[in-house]
């Protein structure tokens, strides 16, 4: 190279002229270079520096969406295994409050014990096992009164049916047994739609029909009453007032009529009787109710009988049994009288 003041040649590496002692450069050639050198280096290494800050941040910002990812992932899949075990959840519990049955709220109770009806499915558990037990006690019974408070206790009961029907037998058995309107009226109150009711209305009805009221007994008691008073007043209307025309047995002729009546009634004045008495008249009627659906009265009568016959210093003095059917319209149909004793 040449010196820059006096043209002369010189050494690379000198600093100064050796010819005129000028300053050739500032720093040897060298150090230049190397100055060059790191410059360069700095600059890559700068560049490459915000290149590797630039991969790291991009990897950090890849990590963290992954990341998050991941969590929303973990937060849907979650949600939507919570929103099926609570549909699930509900549709059992919806079948179990429907059909109120044993298992099912066991099932429930296994499967949700965090669930959002554990406690009101233990309770409803308890009470439908205590209601099983009770119910099992009333059937073994066969008892009203512990049929009637199993029914009172458990009006929601699955076997409250099957209690109900067992009631029905045995309150109507009860009837039967007792044979008695009033039993056979209690029934039908109580069961209104129960399996028995045609019969209980029918034994009912029977019942009241069959019967009896004082004014009964009364028509029947003026009946005989009158017969005997048509013998005493020789009255033969009065006394054939009190007969069918036709009747089924008359002082034991059957099928007699009202002839047979009158004859009977002929024998007595014919028989020298100067006078006649009837007395301590008991009557004793129990209705029956024929297959024609008519009322007819059995009666049984006791009377003491007081004949003065003439010419007779004393009375005859007998006991009389007589035993009589009278038909609705209180007209024997049946009577026959026999002498007890004298």
């Amino acid at each position: 190279m040449n010196c820059p003041n006096c043209g002369t040649q010189v050494d690379a590496n000198d600093t100064y002229c050796s010819f005129c002692g000028a300053l050739v450069h500032h720093q040897p050639v060298k150090n230049q270079q190397s100055h060059t050198h790191d410059s360069g280096m700095r600059s890559q290494q700068s560049s490459n520096s915000a290149s590797n800050d630039d991969s790291s941040k991009k990897n950090l910002r890849a990590l963290l969406l992954s990341i998050l990812g991941i969590i929303v992932a973990i937060a849907l899949a979650t949600g939507f295994f919570n929103y099926i075990n609570q549909k699930n959840e509900d549709a059992l519990w919806e079948e179990c409050m429907s059909k109120r049955q044993i298992d099912d709220l066991r099932s429930y109770i296994e499967k949700y014990p965090s669930g959002e009806h554990f406690e009101e499915a233990k309770k409803m558990l308890d009470k439908l096992v205590m209601e099983k037990e009770t119910w099992e006690q009333a059937l073994a019974s066969n008892d009203e009164d512990h049929l009637r408070s199993y029914i009172r206790y458990n009006p929601n009961s699955e076997h409250l049916e099957e209690a109900l029907n067992l009631l029905d037998d045995i309150v109507w058995n009860k009837a039967l047994v007792s044979d008695k309107k009033d039993a056979y009226e209690q029934y039908i109150k109580e069961f209104p739609n129960g399996k028995h009711l045609a019969d209980a209305r029918n034994h009912f009805d029977e019942k009241r029909l069959s019967e009896l009221t004082a004014g009964e007994c009364d028509n029947v008691r003026s009946t005989i009453q009158n017969f005997l008073l048509g013998l005493e007043e020789w009255d033969a209307n009065l006394m054939l007032s009190t007969c069918n025309a036709q009747m089924v047995n008359f002082m034991g002729k059957s099928q007699a009529s009202v002839n047979d009546v009158r004859e009977y009634y002929n024998a007595y004045r014919d028989s020298n009787i100067d006078s006649l008495r009837f007395t301590n008249i008991n009557v004793d009627v129990k209705k029956a109710i024929s297959n024609d659906k008519r009322a007819e009265y059995n009666v049984t009568f006791t009377t003491t009988r007081k004949i003065r016959r003439e010419g007779a210093d004393e009375d005859e003095i007998a006991t009389i049994k007589g035993q009589a059917v009278v038909d609705d319209r209180y007209l024997f149909t049946q009577l026959t009288m026999d002498k007890v004793t004298q």
